[in-house]
């Protein structure tokens, strides 16, 4: 019998949580078992390139969102939100869905390489349109958050007031805005990636998901 499980990737842009998704989806179908992607950075392509615009962010969120919760009442074997989901009030709508519908959750976070490995994975060349071109500040602001709230995947962590915050977006401000003390991440599971293990992940990833859907 099949766990139904959501996935939450976790990652600065240019970790390859892409890639790892990709095998994890492999495996998957290989074992005829449905499976559903979100991203909102999809509603952001045009043709094959990546062209962000910060005023549609929030609207594009809420349409990712709603797509992601027909996978989970359409009861898709496994749903995968496969944005950022660098803090708990990125993921909080996912996962507040996913155990509105029963699902198990599943956390992927993939540690930060070098910061030049960000950089270089994120420039726009004609063997990659669709790179999404993210600024060296963005990637240093989103590594340093990424660290900030990488201990609240322990229910056990005492949550700091001061330092772990939460936002939520402003559609009038096109920013995030501070509303409180964040909460710690909703996850069955987290299997976490280090940069050396990524190669071996790649090869492994798929199997263990696997049995963690079948149990």
């Amino acid at each position: 019998m099949i766990k139904k499980t959501v996935i939450i990737n976790r990652a600065v842009p240019g970790s390859g949580k892409t890639t790892i998704t990709n095998c994890i989806v492999n495996e998957l179908k290989e074992n005829n078992i449905s499976v559903a992607i979100h991203s909102t950075d999809e509603y952001f392509m045009v043709g094959n390139r990546y062209v962000f615009q910060l005023e549609k962010l929030g609207y594009y969120h809420d349409k990712n969102l709603k797509e992601f919760q027909k996978s989970l009442e359409k009861s898709v074997d496994v749903v995968i939100c496969d944005n950022t989901n660098i803090a708990p009030w990125q993921a909080e709508p996912y996962t507040d869905l996913a155990r509105k519908y029963n699902y198990q959750i599943v956390f992927i976070t993939l540690d930060p390489r070098e910061l030049e490995q960000h950089i270089e994975s994120q420039k726009v060349t004609p063997q990659k349109p669709d790179a999404h071109g993210v600024e060296e500040y963005i990637l240093k602001r989103m590594i340093g958050e990424y660290n900030k709230f990488d201990d609240l995947l322990n229910p056990r962590v005492i949550i700091d007031s001061k330092r772990h915050i939460h936002y939520k977006w402003d559609d009038n401000m096109f920013s995030k805005i501070n509303v409180g003390i964040a909460k710690h991440f909703q996850a069955d599971f987290v299997i976490r990636i280090l940069p050396n293990e990524y190669k071996d992940a790649q090869e492994n990833i798929g199997k263990k998901f696997l049995n963690l859907v079948k149990g």
